[in-house]
C-alpha cells in the first residue's frame, strides 16, 4: 500500500544585457534548511523548514509545488499529467477553425504544440503550459520554467505501457524573474488521442513530472536535501482507496504502470553525482548566453573575470590599453576554471 500511495499522486494537472557591472558571488554560502512533517490529510512529506507548500487538484489531478518564500528559485515540482498538448500545428489549426466556424471552445486551444512529443520539447514548451488557462486554473501562479534550454538528458525506462511514450532525466536552465535557475527533472511524454482530422484530437501529455530547483550555483549543496524531501512524499491509504473506488479503472493501470517518487528521487541524486563534467561546463556557457555575459581569466593567477557579451572582442584590439593586459576566454572544457566564482571584471579594470 504504500508503494501504492507513493504512486497515486504521478497523476496531476490534466488539465538583461548592456553597459553596467555585473557581479557574482565571490563564493556562494548557501544555508540548507532542515527538513520537517507536512500533513495536510491527504499526503504527508518531509519539507524544508519554512518553505511553503501550495496542493493542488484531487486524486488523478493531485499535484503540488514546494518553494521557499526567500529564495522563490528553489523548489520541488510534481505534477503527475501535464496536459493536454497538441502534436502538431495542423491540429491546432483545426481546432481553431472549428471554435472560429461554430463557436463551441476547445478548452486546450491554447496549448503549445509539442512536435517531437519528447520530454526535453515538452519541458522547452512549459512556459506556454503553464500560461494556459487551463494550468492558470488548475494552479494560479504555476512555475514558467521561461527559455527553458537542456544541459543533458538521460533516457529511463518507460512506464507507461502506450506506444510512443519517453522517459527520460533532464537537466536543464530556465529564467524567473530574470535570474538563471537550474533544476533536475524526471518526466515521460505520451500520446493520447489521434489525429482525426476534425477538432479534439492530436493530443498527447507529459506524465509523472517530478523536479527539483534552485538558483544556479545553489543546486550541488541543496540536491540531496530536496531530493529527500522527493522522496518522502506519500499519499495516505485511505485516500488512495477512495480515489481507486471512484475511477478504478484510470488508476488501476497507472498504479500498476508508474514508478515511485522514492525511485525517481534516487534517480535525480544518482544523476546529479554521476554527471559528466562537461554538462557542467555546458551549463555555466549556457547561463553566460541567457545573462549576455561573458568570462576571461588571467593565466597568471587564475582569477575568473565576468563582462558584458562582446567585451573581449573590444579588448584584444588593444589589450594594453587596460589595467590588465592579460585576460583570456575560458578555455572550453576546464572545468575548474568554468565553475569558480567569477569576479566583477570591469572593477578590476577601472571602468
Amino acid at each position: 500500500m504504500k508503494k501504492m500511495a507513493g504512486v497515486l499522486a504521478m497523476l496531476a494537472l490534466t488539465a538583461g544585457c548592456g553597459s553596467g557591472e555585473p557581479s557574482r558571488p565571490a563564493a556562494l554560502q548557501v544555508k540548507v534548511p532542515p527538513l520537517q512533517p507536512f500533513d495536510n490529510g491527504v499526503f504527508s512529506m518531509q519539507m524544508p523548514a519554512g518553505w511553503r507548500m501550495v496542493p493542488a487538484g484531487d486524486c488523478a489531478s493531485l499535484a503540488f509545488v514546494l518553494q521557499d518564500p526567500q529564495e522563490p528559485l528553489r523548489k520541488i515540482l510534481y505534477f503527475g499529467m501535464v496536459g493536454p498538448v497538441y502534436q502538431s500545428q495542423a491540429q491546432k489549426q483545426i481546432d481553431w477553425q472549428y471554435m472560429s466556424g461554430y463557436g463551441y471552445p476547445v478548452e486546450w486551444a491554447d496549448m503549445p504544440v509539442v512536435d517531437p512529443l519528447t520530454p526535453e520539447n515538452l519541458l522547452a514548451n512549459f512556459s506556454w503550459v503553464a500560461a494556459s488557462q487551463i494550468a492558470q486554473r488548475f494552479l494560479p501562479g504555476c512555475p514558467r520554467l521561461e527559455g527553458f534550454q537542456r544541459v543533458s538528458s538521460v533516457p529511463l525506462p518507460c512506464p507507461l505501457p502506450v506506444a510512443g511514450a519517453r522517459s527520460a532525466l533532464v537537466r536543464g536552465l530556465f529564467v524567473e524573474n530574470g535570474r538563471v535557475a537550474q533544476g533536475l527533472f524526471s518526466l515521460t511524454t505520451a500520446p493520447y488521442m489521434p489525429m482525426m482530422g476534425g477538432p479534439g484530437g492530436g493530443t498527447a501529455y507529459g506524465y509523472l513530472l517530478a523536479g527539483i530547483t534552485a538558483p544556479k550555483g545553489e543546486l550541488d549543496a541543496l540536491q540531496p536535501t530536496l531530493a529527500r524531501a522527493l522522496a518522502s512524499f506519500a499519499v495516505r491509504p485511505e485516500y488512495v482507496q477512495n480515489c481507486l473506488q471512484r475511477s478504478e479503472a484510470a488508476f488501476g493501470a497507472v498504479l500498476r504502470a508508474g514508478q515511485t517518487l522514492r525511485e525517481t528521487s534516487d534517480l535525480i541524486s544518482r544523476s546529479w553525482e554521476e554527471r559528466n563534467r562537461i554538462d557542467d561546463v555546458m551549463a555555466e556557457k549556457r547561463s553566460d548566453a541567457i545573462l549576455g555575459r561573458e568570462r576571461l581569466y588571467d593565466p597568471g593567477t587564475g582569477d575568473v573575470y565576468e563582462f558584458n557579451n562582446g567585451f573581449y572582442d573590444e579588448y584584444r584590439l588593444n589589450p594594453q590599453g587596460y589595467r590588465n593586459s592579460n585576460l583570456q576566454p575560458l578555455p572550453d572544457n576546464d572545468h575548474g576554471l568554468w565553475s569558480a566564482a567569477a569576479r566583477d571584471g570591469y572593477r578590476l579594470l577601472g571602468d
